[in-house]
């Protein structure tokens, strides 16, 4: 058997598997390809352990497809495909989650130089110019360069003549040289084959190919829960790229027959309402106009805002995160383009964000985050948006943000970019007082002695670097820190405006601002003098606002007397066993993590406030007051995102407080349970296990 399993071309395996569920004949796939999947992914996002992740993906995604995965495929050109999809659906997911907004001005540079020159240049643009190669064609490179075969061999996978395979390669490798030349890789063909051949495909893990085959084999349901969402987005992506080659398909066979011109117009999801469609296109010329007006080269935007005219949100997505890969606001390995920033830019992230609310995003959720928020601000005030949600889909929906239509609207998360502040003041420097280039430097400076003063202290936050260099320079580094310059230069704003009303849709919690915030739906006000207290009005009034949603995503079996433990059990009925039975919510909702995340996050950051007032309650009748609405406000968080770890943190330091150590323990470990390969995660439940040992 084992000598067969030597022999067996990779449908044969396949074909075993499927037909007789043979472990035995997966292993063999899997020990055979994991290198060339977890190579692409590792390079797509130069992060070994989200290659780890998706090399799970991708062979969960193989095993749950064995029996329709036609017989003439070219397996590792499939692998090779689908590691590259889901490697781009994790990407978006991480773009919107590990944002780095001017944090690279404060960090240290590496000195380390690749070993190949060459290969430090096509390696970051590989898998997207793979991605434009046909599938014979990527087939054919990924067997002759990735998989070290002789056109011979690759003529015998593919069915072809050795000739007809040769022809395939040069043809494949002529194409991937244009691709590279016109992103400034000068090379040859030749050059590009050895690059590839030498470098495309390094070994796993020892251990990833026995862990991911005893999840694969059980189709995913061991897979933790971003594991599931990720295969989710890769699917969707697989479908996508198969339904757009049928239409060009079909449209060529419409044309050649001499029909009429016929004009296709890709919709990104397909599920836009006429309104919504309506708006995104006054948007979208809103941003576009800023582009053209920014009076400097801006014909890399080209195919990006043809995409969005379009409404081609894949293309969108593929060509913005091309884009980000030569940004110096983010982590890239590529060549840093210099035309990646200023107005143009900003417009450009704004449309790919405000896409990527109404595509990945449900539109139902995505337009109630909009307009709920946009519906409570009075005009002429001036809005902060935090996450990625409250910058760009407020942007997206609003009659106009250019003009301030129906109020001023910046981000918490970019003030510390020079070049963001230089976009704000383009827009709204003449009706309010933006912070100016000098204000920036200095409240650089303000942190950084602040940070130093206290580090002498031994009072520095989590997460906070704090170093001196060679010459006794202070240097602060990393997201705690940027955020702390954003704070001061919002605090600036706050302060040089004070005639105008200001809200908040939080992404980081400020110090400065907790004394002065209310709830304020989904957001928060921001009072011009410090409450003394909040109101029983005000927190009724967020009791039932929040209760009246939540109850509509989820049902409405969650109340003030709900205990932890239902919570739990609803989590891993829901989000584990994938069970609605008896699920009285909106399965739109439950199903879309971009809408659950959301909100969870928006109902986190109220909690939060709720939670510093009980830390500086005078006495035990205003603490008992916080602490219920502290810890339903953090019930709802979590119960909307199980996995959020924003909520399951936030929530356990809460519990462990009121002493409700066994509570805290439960929500940990229900996490766990839905993300069971989260490092932090498994920290938090081994912690919280110790502490419970201890007591």
């Amino acid at each position: 058997m084992n000598r067969w399993m030597h022999d067996a071309t990779d449908m044969d395996l396949l074909r075993q598997y499927a037909s007789g569920n043979s472990d035995a004949a997966f292993a063999a796939l899997v020990s055979r390809h994991v290198d060339l999947v977890y190579s692409a992914a590792l390079r797509k996002t130069g992060n070994p352990y989200a290659a780890e992740e998706i090399t799970q993906a991708v062979f969960i995604i193989l095993a749950q497809k064995a029996g329709r995965i036609p017989g003439k495929t070219i397996l590792p050109g499939w692998l090779y495909q689908t590691a590259r999809l889901t490697a781009s659906s994790f990407l978006r997911r991480e773009t919107r989650r590990v944002r780095r907004e001017q944090e690279a001005f404060m960090q240290t540079e590496s000195n380390a130089a690749a070993p190949d020159e060459t290969w430090e240049q096509l390696a970051p643009l590989l898998e997207d110019a793979m991605g434009q190669l046909g599938d014979k064609d990527r087939a054919a490179v990924v067997l002759r360069f990735f998989g070290g075969k002789s056109f011979a061999e690759v003529a015998t996978v593919a069915g072809v003549s050795e000739n007809a395979a040769k022809k395939r390669v040069i043809h494949a490798l002529e194409k991937l040289h244009r691709y590279f030349s016109k992103r400034g890789v000068s090379s040859t063909t030749a050059i590009i084959a050895g690059a590839i051949s030498a470098n495309s495909v390094q070994a796993a893990p020892v251990a990833l190919a026995k862990t991911v085959t005893a999840v694969a084999v059980a189709k995913g349901a061991a897979a933790s829960g971003s594991t599931l969402t990720l295969i989710k987005g890769a699917l969707k992506l697989m479908a996508w790229t198969k339904a757009k080659t049928t239409i060009v398909a079909g449209t060529a066979v419409i044309l050649a027959a001499g029909a009429a011109t016929v004009v296709i117009k890709t919709a990104h999801s397909g599920r836009n309402t006429p309104e919504i469609s309506v708006r995104l296109k006054a948007f979208i010329v809103e941003k576009e106009a800023q582009i053209r007006a920014e009076g400097k080269d801006v014909s890399v935007f080209k195919p990006f805002v043809e995409a969005a005219d379009r409404g081609d949100w894949l293309t969108v997505s593929n060509t913005f995160q091309d884009l980000a890969s030569h940004a110096g606001q983010y982590e890239h390995s590529g060549k840093t383009d210099e035309r990646l920033h200023g107005t143009a830019w900003e417009a450009v992230k704004e449309i790919w964000g405000g896409y990527e609310a109404f595509s990945v995003g449900d539109e139902k959720y995505s337009a109630m985050f909009g307009d709920d928020i946009i519906e409570s601000i009075p005009a002429g005030s001036i809005y902060f948006g935090g996450t990625d949600q409250g910058r760009f889909i407020v942007t997206a929906l609003c009659k106009s943000q250019v003009k301030a239509d129906p109020f001023f609207t910046v981000t918490q998360n970019a003030l510390a970019d020079d070049t963001y502040l230089a976009y704000l003041r383009g827009m709204y420097g003449e009706m309010i007082y933006v912070p100016t280039a000098e204000d920036s430097q200095k409240s650089i400076e303000d942190y950084k002695q602040d940070a130093a003063q206290r580090q002498s202290k031994n009072r520095l936050g989590p997460g906070e670097n704090v170093r001196r260099d060679a010459n006794g320079k202070i240097q602060v580094s990393g997201q705690v820190a940027v955020m702390n310059i954003n704070g001061l230069l919002a605090k600036i704003i706050f302060d040089k405006n004070p005639g105008r009303e200001f809200y908040i849709e939080e992404s980081f919690p400020l110090d400065w601002m907790k004394p002065y915030l209310e709830p304020h739906g989904l957001i928060m006000k921001i009072n011009r003098q410090p409450l003394s207290e909040l109101s029983d009005d005000i927190i009724s009034r967020d009791h039932d606002y929040w209760t009246k949603h939540v109850t509509a995503m989820i049902g409405g079996w969650l109340n003030d007397d709900t205990p932890v433990s239902e919570i739990a059990a609803f989590a891993e009925k829901v989000h584990l066993r994938h069970d609605l039975g008896g699920f009285t919510g909106d399965p739109r909702f439950v199903q879309n993590d971009y809408a659950y995340k959301t909100f969870s996050k928006l109902r986190s950051s109220i909690a939060g406030i709720y939670m510093w007032r009980l830390d500086h309650a005078a006495g035990e009748v205003e603490k008992d007051r916080m602490a219920r609405a502290t810890d339903f406000a953090f019930r709802q968080a979590w119960a909307l995102c199980p996995t959020s770890l924003e909520a399951v943190f936030r929530y356990t330091n809460f519990l462990l407080k009121q002493n409700r150590n066994s509570d805290a323990l439960l929500v940990a470990s229900t996490c766990l349970k839905l993300d069971p390969n989260n490092v932090q995660v498994k920290n938090l439940v081994s912690q919280l296990q110790q502490f419970r040992s201890t007591k």
